[in-house]
């Protein structure tokens, strides 16, 4: 909305569409109990009883007038009161207040389901992409509704590397029995992991982006998204945030879990000193001098930790002998010149304009494919592999991968579909290379 300042606006009802923390709970217990079900005035005010009790604040000698209060500015945006019947429900409004909490709550996170998600967008951009206003029609159907779904699932994983921080801080400051600072740092050791599993497995279901950027790359290659530039502006940023947060969630747990190691073991270290020392001062609380028949003195340990023998003048001790050598001064040694090798930076230089001219030449027959189907409705892939192979300008390579980009493009598509036939097809003027019949036609 053109001269629609949120802020100026939101300034002045901020306090009656956001609820304190009271009444917000107040809120969430109503939906908890009678969801969009009718509901009385007294089970109002037992709510609101329960929940100043739970937060440890007594009631007052002014409850019934809080309790109006309280109510009549809740009818305001959350509240609806049927005067007929004397009953109340919960607004549209107090409903998705309660939803979007309860939901961010339960949330879990699904890559089976992102998968999904990903390659019915890709699907469906298939198909649309290169209709009129098909793109368009992609952004407002698939994509603008599941975006903000699919960016949960990763807050969800951040979520829980965030808990398990919390529970290793609070572990530390724990006053609890040592032991159980251990089984509370081990279980979050183990939980890190998976969450880092679950980054991996959220990382491979994100991989139908790629393909979805390719898609629209090769519309900007086009020439004709003009009109477009912005929602693929914002779906290629959006692909590239999703794999930067799922990579930076896989380096904070990396980052984490050796401070989880090191405390471990710098606590298992004091642990072993005071084990000792107050072992020590067990020995010398509790030992005691004794004499033997002869009148020799000993020293007699606490009744139960038994007598072992610490010495034993039969075993004689082993020395390594190292001879001394003589250490000289280090001889001094003349620093490596460096060279430029120019015939391997030409090298690769070369083995770049390779790629990058292969590259040009894929998406030339890629092209050339794509307009043969949209005419002709067919493709019979075999004779174009041979005419690239016959083009002075093409090799072997090319033809490879412009069949690889064909295959993995429309093997998924439902409107294409693409036919492999066991039966080896030759070419007179290609020697030694011969390939399967293969065609790809409109459903």
């Amino acid at each position: 909305m053109d001269g629609f300042n949120l802020y100026r606006e939101a300034k002045d009802y901020y306090d009656s569409l956001v609820p304190e923390k009271t009444e917000g709970l107040i809120l969430i217990s109503l939906y908890d109990k009678f969801g969009e079900d009718t509901f009385t005035e007294d089970q109002i005010i037992d709510t609101i009883r329960l929940t100043y009790k739970d937060l440890g604040n007594p009631s007052s000698r002014t409850e019934y007038e809080r309790n109006n209060k309280l109510i009549i500015r809740l009818q305001e945006y959350f509240l609806w009161r049927d005067e007929v019947n004397r009953v109340y429900r919960l607004k549209k409004y107090a409903l998705e207040f309660c939803i979007r909490i309860k939901k961010k709550l339960v949330e879990a996170y699904s890559p089976a389901k992102i998968k999904r998600w990903f390659d019915e967008l890709l699907n469906r951009l298939q198909e649309k992409y290169k209709l009129e206003n098909g793109f368009e029609h992609w952004i407002e159907d698939e994509w603008e509704w599941r975006h903000n779904t699919l960016a949960e699932q990763i807050e969800v994983l951040d979520g829980q590397v965030i808990e398990s921080v919390r529970e290793f801080k609070a572990g530390i400051r724990s006053k609890n029995q040592n032991q159980r600072i251990m089984e509370v740092l081990t279980s979050i050791e183990v939980k890190l992991e998976i969450i880092k599993n679950q980054a991996i497995e959220l990382t491979k279901a994100f991989q139908s982006t790629y393909e979805i950027d390719d898609i629209l790359t090769e519309m900007l290659e086009l020439g004709n998204a003009h009109s477009n530039l912005i929602n693929i502006k914002r779906v290629r940023e959006f692909n590239q945030n999703v794999r930067f947060q799922l990579e930076q969630i896989s380096n904070r747990i990396e980052k984490i879990k050796p401070r989880i190691r090191e405390f471990i073991y710098d606590f298992n270290q004091r642990d072993y000193d005071r084990k000792s020392e107050k072992f020590l001062y067990h020995l010398l609380n509790n030992s005691k001098i004794v004499k033997d028949t002869q009148g020799k003195k000993g020293l007699r340990l606490p009744d139960q930790i038994p007598d072992k023998c610490i010495s034993n003048s039969s075993l004689s001790p082993r020395f390594t002998i190292v001879p001394i050598k003589e250490i000289g001064p280090k001889r001094i040694t003349t620093p490596k010149k460096r060279k430029i090798d120019f015939s391997k930076r030409q090298k690769l230089l070369d083995k770049t304009k390779v790629w990058q001219y292969e590259k040009q030449r894929v998406s030339f027959w890629t092209k050339e494919a794509q307009n043969i189907i949209q005419i002709h409705g067919s493709l019979e892939f075999t004779d174009l592999f041979f005419k690239i192979l016959r083009s002075p300008k093409d090799n072997l390579s090319i033809a490879v991968k412009t069949a690889h980009r064909l295959v993995r493009r429309y093997v998924k598509s439902e409107q294409l579909k693409v036919q492999v036939i066991q039966a080896r097809q030759n070419d007179e003027m290609v020697n030694n290379v011969a390939i399967w019949k293969m065609s790809i036609k409109k459903v």
